[in-house]
């Protein structure tokens, strides 16, 4: 009886996560690989002392059944919790629309979801794959520092469009063509922690007529204030993905003070932070998805996943990778 087939899947994310699981649950081996120094990618968490902020996804929404039933999971062990923050739409004539909806987070930040997920697989972190070469005996993978980090039957690429492309266009240019398709916008974040005081109404805003350098936040939240972050008065602030074009090679401290004043518009909030912050993250948002729920080759035992597949949202990330899981395990009962 042949052996199971192996699978190397480069990025820890929610798709690339999710596909291993799928691979697990059927008895398949998978190894992944990150260049991470822990779980997050784009749910990432950052501590400052005792401040934590969600500098990433924000929230998730679960519609999927599949993804729906592992939410219940990570909720049932306290990985997760709805947040029953009210979240409302900031239009430029001053209204203050609601904007309901059932929606998730990690606990005790984002990085929790990712962090359950990953238990129990085989992952690597801190390790950039540099090259992966298909060869006779199948897919051969190379780090960075020139590590030899084994052949495997197939491969996945679960990374940001813009950075699955350097492990497609090689060996399959029809899968690099698609994944040039799905473009993705970049996002400046902000982190603020402001000393006790008033706060907004709302746990979370959208911003309504966003991009333009007059108001160029799309998003605030006041992340102390979800589920499991101790109530602080810490705020994490989402450039529009336009606004952070036009200001992508601009230093952090050149950024920040823009969106300081745009939050200080949006909110009335005066206070001088005790913190503050930005980071940069150039691939966030898929604005051009493919729909098409993630990309495979049979010839090549190539495969890829991620949002950018499927559609912008966060869940989409892991709905991505578990449907890529299952017809790669079903293909090899």
């Amino acid at each position: 009886m042949p052996s199971a087939p192996t699978t190397a899947i480069i990025g820890a994310g929610l798709s690339g996560l999710a596909c291993a699981r799928a691979l697990l649950s059927a008895g398949l081996p998978a190894r992944v690989f990150d260049k991470g120094r822990g779980p997050g990618g784009r749910l990432s968490t950052r501590r400052v002392g005792d401040w934590r902020f969600d500098h990433g996804g924000q929230y998730l929404t679960a519609r999927d059944p599949a993804f729906r039933a592992v939410m219940n999971t990570l909720i049932r062990d306290g990985h997760a919790a709805p947040w029953p923050g009210r979240l409302v739409r900031l239009h430029p004539d001053g209204r203050v629309e609601d904007s309901p909806g059932e929606r998730f987070v990690g606990l005790p930040g984002m990085n929790g979801l990712v962090k359950a997920l990953a238990d129990g697989l085989d992952v690597t972190w801190s390790l950039r794959v540099s090259t992966a070469a298909r060869t006779a005996a199948g897919w051969h993978l190379v780090a960075e520092d020139g590590t030899d980090l084994g052949t495997y039957d197939r491969l996945v690429v679960a990374v940001p469009s813009p950075q699955a492309m350097p492990f497609l266009e090689g060996a399959a240019p029809a899968l690099a063509a698609q994944a040039a398709a799905a473009t993705m916008a970049p996002c400046w974040t902000a982190m603020l922690a402001l000393p006790p005081g008033p706060h907004p109404a709302w746990a979370g805003a959208f911003v309504a007529g966003a991009g333009g350098d007059d108001r160029p936040l799309s998003w605030l939240a006041r992340d102390g204030a979800k589920p499991g972050r101790g109530d602080l008065d810490t705020w994490v602030l989402h450039a529009a993905p336009a606004w952070s074009a036009r200001h992508l090679e601009e230093t952090p401290e050149q950024v920040l003070p823009a969106l300081l004043s745009a939050f200080r518009a949006l909110t009335g909030l005066e206070a001088k932070p005790t913190y503050a912050a930005a980071h940069r993250w150039r691939y966030a948002l898929p604005t051009a998805p493919l729909g098409s729920g993630y990309l495979l080759d049979w010839d090549l035992d190539l495969g890829a996943c991620g949002d950018w597949c499927l559609e912008a949202r966060g869940e989409a990330a892991w709905v991505s990778g578990h449907r890529l899981g299952q017809a790669l395990a079903e293909a090899a009962r």
